[in-house]
């Protein structure tokens, strides 16, 4: 006789150490919206329960007073992913620690908005909030791409002749390649990738980079990651000093490897 779905793991000690996994892959899905890095990269999941087909996330940030919106979207987004699992019937965020828990818990939990969740204090929803912060990761995650064909050699018209089907056929070492791929992968989200014969290198609203602006554009987009790489610096370390955990054990994102080898060449 066959269990139930929501039975199988309960009784396969191994199957619901996958599941578990799979619950954590989806987590690797959601990013702060301001730093751009994936909440099990940044240390703000604090555990996972499993209950059969019901999920338990628990969810801490940095400080008590981290700005609701920012926590909300968080919170929503660990949700949604969550529940794109077949067999996933129930998803409960609990976020910890933090000074509008109980609304944000309750508001996620029953699939409010934002404005629902904080109808005195919210003045709108936060998809603007949200579009500022992903045209930011687009400028970043751009920057460290062009920085390091910079690096490895290539003059500023030739990068900007590259094709959005020339990224990933260029002759890069692995590391290189993933930020190519999280470029192009941002780039799709925006509506920006489709075409293999468009221009590689845009702006966040499609507009093609042009020689004569090249420096400014890459100088704007120098200060946009610098201020990103220093706010996740900065919430790492609130978070290791609230919780005392470290993360450093948590797999490094295309991101940090960049991040790490550009700090060593300017030591050297």
């Amino acid at each position: 006789m066959r269990l139930p779905a929501c039975c199988e793991a309960e009784a396969n000690p191994g199957g619901r150490d996958m599941r578990r996994e799979e619950v954590y892959a989806q987590l690797a899905k959601v990013s702060d919206p301001e730093l751009d890095q994936p909440l099990t990269e940044l240390g703000f999941i604090g555990g996972v329960e499993l209950d059969g087909s019901a999920v338990t996330v628990r969810f801490r940030l940095p400080t008590f007073w981290c700005a609701a919106n920012f926590a909300f979207m968080m919170a929503a987004d660990i949700r949604e992913r969550v529940s794109e699992l077949p067999w996933v019937e129930r998803v409960d965020v609990r976020l910890q620690d933090h000074f509008f828990e109980e609304e944000i818990n309750s508001g996620v939990s029953c699939g409010k908005t934002f404005v629902e969740t904080f109808p005195q204090l919210a003045t709108g929803d936060l998809d603007e909030l949200r579009e500022t912060f992903r045209g930011k990761a687009f400028l970043a995650r751009q920057e460290r791409l062009l920085r390091r064909l910079l690096a490895l050699g290539w003059s500023e018209d030739a990068i900007l002749a590259l094709r959005v089907g020339d990224l990933l056929g260029l002759p890069l070492a692995s590391e290189d390649l993933a930020l190519a791929e999280r470029y192009l992968a941002i780039r799709r989200e925006r509506g920006l990738g489709g075409d293999v014969d468009r221009p590689a290198f845009v702006r966040p609203d499609g507009r093609p980079m042009e020689p004569a602006a090249f420096k400014v554009d890459l100088a704007h987009a120098q200060r946009t990651r610098l201020s990103v790489e220093f706010n996740a610096a900065f919430c790492r370390g609130m978070l290791e000093t609230r919780y005392g955990e470290r993360t450093a054990n948590a797999p490094e994102s295309p991101d940090e490897v960049a991040r790490r080898r550009d700090t060593r060449r300017c030591a050297e």
